[in-house]
Formats: C-alpha cells, structure tokens, sequence
C-alpha cells in the first residue's frame, strides 16, 4: 500500500528534526570555524526543512488557508518589502558572481557557488511569492473597480 503524503511529510519532518541533535556536538566540538560554520548550515537547513513539512502537514489536512488573509494595506506593504528585498537578493547574487571572478581557491569556489545557489533560490522563492501577491491585489483591485463602476454608481441595472 503506497503512503499518504501526509504519512510521508511527517517521516520527512521527523528525519529532518533528527539532525540538528546528531550534529550539534559535532559542531561544538570542531575547532575549526568554517567546518563549524558549514555544519550549522545544515542544522539550520533541516529545522527549516522540518518547518516546512509541518506548514504543508498543515496545509494539506486543511488547517492553513489557501489564501492569505490579510487587508488591503498589509497585502501592499508585504509586496513592497518582497520587492525591496528581490532587488537586495539580486544585489547579492551580482556580489556573488563578481566574488567566484577572483577567486583562485577550489574550496572557496564551492563555497561561494553553494551560497550563489542558495540566493538564487531565495530570489526565484520571493519572486514567485510577489506575484501571487501582485495577482491577487490585483484580483481585488480589479473587484473594487467592478464594485464602484456597477454598485456605487448605479451600472448594475436588475430591472431591464
């Protein structure tokens, strides 16, 4: 019998829970500060990986709303700070690039493309987090508009 996927995220979250306590003493115990460094990484990345299986275990047992549920201004004011911050990511990926120019060290190169990775996705997550937003503001300005032009100034006309 083939699992559900909610089955399968709550392994997922479990397995991905289970490494930040694995690797902690590793971490602690490793002079070295960019071995160290490179470690906690992945401890971050498994409590964040953990978080997002527990947000899609949520959502996909229908406890998350589908859409975001937010007023008008909030909906603008998260958009500009996405936006804002694209362009931040953007300036990040450009410093990254101009970096892996100079570099001469194979062990910086990886280092340096693994994070150059990691802003890429961030850019492409917050972009596509943008338009959903732009797409729907753009839905409920588009509803305003019908609203005003056929309830507040009489368009809709039942009677004929």
């Amino acid at each position: 019998m083939m699992a559900n996927l909610i089955d399968l995220l709550k392994e997922q979250m479990r397995i991905e829970s289970s490494v930040p306590g694995k690797l902690r003493p590793i971490v602690d115990a490793i002079p070295n500060k960019l071995v160290s460094t490179m470690l906690e990484t992945i401890i971050y990345d498994s409590q964040k990986h953990a978080a997002i299986c527990k947000a899609l275990i949520d959502l996909e047992a229908g406890g998350i709303p589908t859409r975001l549920d937010v007023d008008m201004a909030t909906a603008n004011e998260m958009t500009q700070t996405i936006k804002q911050h694209i362009r931040v990511e953007a300036e990040m990926i450009q410093h990254l690039e101009e970096m892996l120019k100079t570099v001469r060290d194979d062990r910086i190169e990886a280092i340096l493309k693994h994070m150059l990775g990691d802003e890429h996705r961030h850019h492409d997550t917050l972009s596509n987090m943008a338009n959903l937003l732009d797409r729907d503001l753009l839905a409920f300005d588009e509803y305003l508009k019908l609203a005003q032009t056929y309830m507040f100034t009489g368009g809709w006309d039942l009677g004929k």
